[in-house]
């Protein structure tokens, strides 16, 4: 073994780069005829100025050992490289060190090139897309353009994120604990603005069929599968103001317990509902609010406050209060519930807290019957062979009782409970009731709405109470008993009560009945809801595409020719106070190109997904100027054959991407309908504590400082070699230090002479190649660098010829 050579990995590796580079080795050519094609992707990153951190040198690995390979295969391969450099980030990064985004940007791309080119990935470098190239952003808008033709586009009003300090819109994550990121001092603002959306819920149902055809990891299909969230339910009609205001339910079996009505806070017509008495406090109510988010939502304190108004119960005629809620979302269905809080856990938690009635309408299906028994001797109870469940302090006992010795039970009780008392008992469609007078007298009813007064009456006497002037439900205050409450406070099915002609069906059936019978009162219908909702592109920011409409006081909203595109951003903008466009009326006066008056220009810009919703598809024509790309282009190299990127991105990207291609698909600029085939998610590196890395705990790993340590070679082999891809692993600088010397000992053994293979190695080559291909079309490379350890080490102790070498080396 020779160990004694000089493995100068800077210079060797700068020379190879230099090589790829010169002589162009990684452009791809378009359609050729002897190879198939074969597209892999990496998701383009952010380049923020710090440059590259470790997360990713480690995806980017990946897809460049995997374009390497299917190279090898004999595939033409599209590997491309591109920079999502429009956006919200690179905006506040710019603002902070006081450049322009622009500049910020082109600066930052520019190191991230750098940096790429020193980990040596296999990019077709001669396709570089930048997003915030006009020349990009136009097709951007051209697509705007095209789903505004078609319906696709559209503005109505929606809620932001408001600070009054700034003067501006805050994006969710610019949204601190309910103060704006730049200074806690203020809080953040609810204010309903007209913004741009597009109509994903078009193709709801298509986004969630055809993810039964992709070659995706299944946690990442059940995040979608879950995020569009496709229910069946009915939309019920209450009047509330004499205005018919529907609302969706996937539980209208709970319909007769609706005890109150919340609608969204940030609802465009919530004032409508609110009254001149509730006025000032909802409006109180409403600077509370902090957040749009989805996902603060989830977490909040659940707080709401009555508007002043009622809603008309559809069946029951019953008033029913409305209340605006910081918990429901604006664009979830009509943005309005019906709140049943003895069957839903959020409801229930918002019933108590304002004191609102609960009102069971679904008996929990059970084996037995409960009966909380005072007035019964004990031993009597225990003869019978009731199971005793607990023993109370004031001498009464909950017992359970078969339901096949009811009448036994009742028998038992009639006989034997002393004057003066009641007992209640759970039967498998409500409640029973024997009352014993003081005068011994028996009555026996079954809880329904027919019998509740007399019930609630009675129970008021026994108890040496007034009855009160409007009896309550009695359901409702069995249910403040422990011992029942799981029994009519839950969220199962079961059989229903309360509710007037439906008493005793089960709820599968009730669901069925009720909305036929709010059909037949055109009050209701069946209906599909889903939990997508369409995708609000517009931002109140600077650094992102504009929108390319204007606005004519004769004309209204006049789409931007495609002839005038790119409108391209102003460089002249001051940050500070509210939207940056704003501060440049050269920009924002034009002219209608409908009808020459004069006109101003959209100043919102478009979210960055957009932008990266069809970057897949430029990469095939980057360069094409007259038009977004040629369709035979595309038609070659699409769609994707593998995408490789983080989990992180399941739920939004590439959603947005499947919307994108349907929408192209349909006006016929592509044919076919999923972005990517195959989609593999990388697993996440950690600090060496197993923390996240974060620059503001000082615990980030730069790529370059351990490829001037140890080379490229060593940290992508390490990156590799150290866990499963879709896992992830916390940093070891000791490993990183063995891969190296290993990399050495493979550089060193190819100055060593020739010789005959082993029949030992030429086995172990063959079983390796077969091994190491199915490893790497299977992500799995830590097990293919365990082999390539494994075939080395017999390469070392017994020799090698140059062509087992030259096969190692592949």
């Amino acid at each position: 073994m020779v160990d004694h050579l000089d493995y100068d990995f800077v210079k060797l590796e700068k020379k190879w780069q230099d090589a790829w580079e010169k002589n162009k080795i990684f452009v791809v050519n378009d359609n050729l005829k002897d190879k198939k094609k074969f597209y892999v992707l990496d998701m383009f990153p952010y380049p923020s100025a710090a440059g590259l951190h470790m997360g990713h040198a480690f995806v980017f690995t990946i897809g460049d050992i995997f374009a390497r390979f299917k190279r090898l295969q004999g595939f033409n391969v599209l590997y491309p490289i591109g920079y999502d450099s429009l956006g919200l980030p690179a905006e506040n990064a710019a603002i902070k060190v006081g450049e322009h985004p622009d500049d910020y940007t082109k600066k930052s791309i520019v190191n991230f090139m750098v940096q790429q080119k020193a980990m040596g990935w296999s990019y077709d470098w001669s396709r570089v897309l930048k997003t915030s190239d006009p020349e990009f952003y136009r097709w951007d808008q051209w697509i705007f353009l095209q789903m505004l033709k078609e319906g696709v586009a559209y503005r109505k009003k929606a809620s932001v994120n408001y600070c009054v300090k700034c003067d501006t819109v805050l994006a969710n994550e610019q949204v601190v604990d309910g103060k704006c990121w730049r200074h806690e001092d203020t809080s953040v603002t609810i204010k309903p603005l007209e913004q741009w959306f597009l109509n994903t819920t078009k193709y709801a149902d298509e986004l969630l069929d055809g993810l039964d055809d992709l070659d995706w990891p299944e946690n990442a299909k059940i995040l979608q599968r879950n995020w569009i969230g496709k229910s069946h339910g009915s939309e019920i009609t209450f009047l509330i103001n004499d205005n018919p205001w529907k609302i969706f339910t996937t539980r209208p079996d709970t319909l007769f317990g609706v005890t109150f009505i919340v609608v969204s806070a940030q609802h465009p017509e919530l004032m409508s509902l609110v009254t001149k008495e509730q006025k000032m406090v909802v409006d109180k109510f409403l600077k509370k609010i902090t957040s749009v988010s989805e996902k603060d939502s989830a977490v909040l304190d659940k707080e709401g406050v009555f508007t002043g108004s009622y809603a008309i119960h559809p069946l029951t005629m019953e008033k029913v209060p409305v209340w605006a809620g910081n918990f429901v979302l604006p664009d979830y269905g009509s943005g309005m519930v019906m709140a049943v809080p003895a069957h839903d856990q959020r409801d229930y938690v918002f019933a108590k807290k304002y004191d609102i009635p609960i009102k069971p309408v679904i008996i929990r299906e059970h084996n037995e019957s409960f009966s909380y028994v005072m007035g019964v001797d004990e031993n009597l109870l225990k003869k019978f062979g009731a199971e005793i469940v607990e023993r109370t302090n004031d001498g009464a006992f909950k017992i359970k009782i078969p339901f096949d010795r009811l009448e036994d039970y009742k028998k038992l009780i009639i006989d034997n409970m002393k004057p003066g008392f009641w007992n209640e008992f759970s039967t498998t469609n409500g409640f029973s009731f024997i009352f014993k007078h003081k005068n011994g007298k028996i009555e026996e009813f079954e809880l329904s709405e027919k019998t509740n007064n007399i019930i609630d009456k009675y129970g008021m006497t026994f108890n040496n109470e007034s009855p009160k002037s409007t009896p309550e439900n009695v359901y409702s205050w069995l249910a403040k008993n422990d011992y029942y409450k799981d029994l009519l406070v839950h969220t199962d099915n079961g059989n229903l009560v309360n509710s007037g002609e439906f008493d005793g069906l089960n709820s599968v059936d009730a669901k069925v009945k009720i909305t036929k019978h709010l059909e037949k009162l055109k009050l209701g219908k069946s209906v599909v809801n889903f939990k997508l909702r369409d995708w609000l592109v517009s931002r109140q920011r600077y650094w992102g595409t504009p929108i390319p409409v204007v606005y004519c006081s004769k004309c209204g909203i006049v789409p931007v020719p495609e002839s005038q595109l790119p409108v391209v951003l102003p460089k002249v903008v001051k940050f500070g106070k509210g939207n940056p466009l704003l501060t440049n009326d050269e920009w924002i006066n034009t002219s209608c190109p409908k009808c020459g008056s004069p006109a101003k220009r959209e100043t919102d810009t478009m979210d960055t997904f957009a932008n990266s919703s069809w970057y897949f598809l430029r990469y095939c024509d980057p360069h094409n100027v007259k038009k977004i790309f040629a369709k035979k282009l595309v038609d070659y190299w699409c769609p994707v054959d593998s995408y490789i990127g983080g989990p992180e991105h399941i739920c939004m990207h590439l959603i947005y991407s499947r919307f994108y291609t349907k929408f192209l698909r349909d006006i016929g600029l592509i044919n076919f309908s999923e972005p990517a085939k195959k989609y593999f998610t990388q697993g996440l590196i950690l600090a060496s504590d197993g923390d996240k890395m974060s620059k503001s705990k000082g615990n980030v790993v730069e790529p370059l400082d351990n490829i001037r340590k140890f080379g490229a070679d060593s940290l992508r082999f390490f990156l590799m070699s150290v866990a499963s891809l879709d896992k992830g692993f916390a940093w070891d600088d000791k490993e990183i230090n063995g891969v190296s010397k290993f990399i050495r000992r493979i550089f060193n053994h190819y100055s060593v002479p020739v010789k005959n293979d082993s029949s030992v190695l030429l086995d172990k080559l063959n079983k390796a190649i077969l091994d190491v291909q199915g490893f790497y079309d299977s992500f799995d490379y830590r097990k293919a660098t365990i082999v390539l350890r494994e075939l080395f080490g017999v390469m070392e102790s017994d020799g090698s010829s140059s062509d087992s070498r030259a096969k190692f080396l592949q």
